[in-house]
């Protein structure tokens, strides 16, 4: 049987916090996942602009360009287009869960309150966008 790639995940959020309960809750669950961090939409824009990732975990509410303002970079982008966008955030607003969905998101979480919570986002994340979703890859490839 042949070893699986690992999966490279950015992470945009701008709360360090949160980013290292993330990652925690990755390293726990599985070594399949690679994470990136960026802590604002430019810098995010940039490693999109240069790198290869599988999937991007976005926060909304950040300083500067929002989370779905990046959004809409990502989708208007031919090279990221229909690359899976998780938003993960701590808002409820039903105004932002639909801009979300509106704009191209494949998802929408909220941010867990405790580190079991994240650890139970972590598997649930794994279990479905890389046990069980196919990836979309250019045609012709």
């Amino acid at each position: 049987m042949s070893a699986r790639l690992k999966r490279k995940l950015l992470i945009v959020d701008d709360d360090g916090v949160d980013v290292r309960f993330v990652v925690r809750a990755f390293s726990e669950v599985t070594h399949e996942v690679a994470i990136t961090h960026a802590d604002d939409a430019d810098a995010a824009t940039l490693m999109l602009d240069s790198q290869d990732f599988d999937y991007v975990l976005l926060d909304i509410n950040m300083p500067g360009i929002s989370g779905v303002d990046l959004l809409r970079r990502i989708r208007d982008n031919k090279r990221t287009a229909v690359l899976p966008v998780i938003m993960f955030t701590s808002s409820m607003s039903q105004i932002d869960i639909y801009r979300s969905y509106e704009n191209g998101a494949n998802a929408y979480a909220l941010k867990p309150s405790s580190v079991t919570g994240y650890r139970r986002f972590a598997e649930g994340f794994t279990r479905f966008w890389v046990d069980i979703a196919v990836a979309p890859c250019p045609p012709g490839e």
